[in-house]
């Protein structure tokens, strides 16, 4: 099957919202990009996302899907102290999500485990190589350091690693745990886009087809862009652009978007 693009639009651009999840529009914009651009480039490789919540990322990966490749959900799957209020129901909201946008997923591409207990071995055992990996699990330093190592370990030449809160004000130590590994991977993962909320690293060899990809896609032609540099080297700071922004109101403002799946 090739990956299913009309339900991934569906998904974006009526239901993503009434997903609880820590990221907005830029976010699922560069990944729905990339992810895309994958696919007509011809790039294989399996999904997976470390710390699915309630599945606001994840479903876009799954959408992503061609045949023969599966999209890995790994999580604990139950509440704890930081997920309350409207964000609490982990042992539930996932899979009833799954169900109301009926999305198809085998039993093995969810894995309930704690990521601390796992090797890179056992990891590519269970899912491959991977071109597009999602690390958004626990903040502690130890937790990012350890599947930061356990993405990486997996990841195919032309794949993509994204880390969530980095630089969040209030997760330092994301930032630290990410700038350590980058500096000790320096040979193997560079960064090449960064948004409010997420962090995207590739291979050295790949990151200027990325940011060349990102700065020509008319998916993102109203977007905005400007270089910045990290570690010595380029990297695309994407934002908002106003027209998006506008219509996302106007949406909200008309009932575009369901308050619940």
């Amino acid at each position: 099957m090739p990956a299913n693009f009309d339900a991934l639009d569906q998904y974006i651009d009526r239901q993503i919202e009434a997903v609880a999840g820590y990221f907005g529009h830029v976010e699922w914009a560069a990944i729905d990009a990339i992810g895309r651009w994958q696919v007509e480039a011809g790039i294989k490789g399996n999904l997976a996302e470390i710390g699915v919540h309630h599945g606001k990322l994840y479903f876009i990966l799954a959408l992503l899907r061609q045949a023969g490749e599966r999209a890995l959900a790994i999580d604990l799957f139950k509440d704890d102290g930081l997920n309350t209020g409207i964000h609490a129901g982990r042992d539930k909201a996932f899979f009833d999500n799954r169900d109301k946008l009926g999305i198809g997923l085998d039993e093995e591409e969810i894995w309930t485990v704690d990521t601390l207990t796992l090797t890179p071995e056992a990891l590519h055992a269970r899912i491959g190589d991977v071109r597009l990996f999602s690390v958004d699990g626990g903040h502690a330093y130890a937790n990012v350091v350890h599947d930061m190592r356990l993405a990486e370990a997996v990841l195919a030449d032309d794949g993509v690693m994204i880390i969530h809160d980095f630089f969040g004000i209030g997760w330092p130590d994301v930032s630290v745990a990410a700038i350590h590994m980058l500096t000790e991977m320096k040979d193997r993962l560079q960064p090449f886009l960064i948004t409010q909320y997420k962090l995207f690293v590739a291979r050295p060899a790949a990151v200027e087809r990325y940011r060349a990809m990102l700065a020509a896609n008319p998916r993102l032609a109203t977007a905005q862009m400007s270089d910045r540099a990290m570690f010595d080297n380029p990297i695309t700071l994407l934002n908002l652009g106003r027209r998006e922004l506008l219509e996302r109101r106007i949406k909200r403002k008309l009932g575009f978007y369901p308050k619940k799946l």
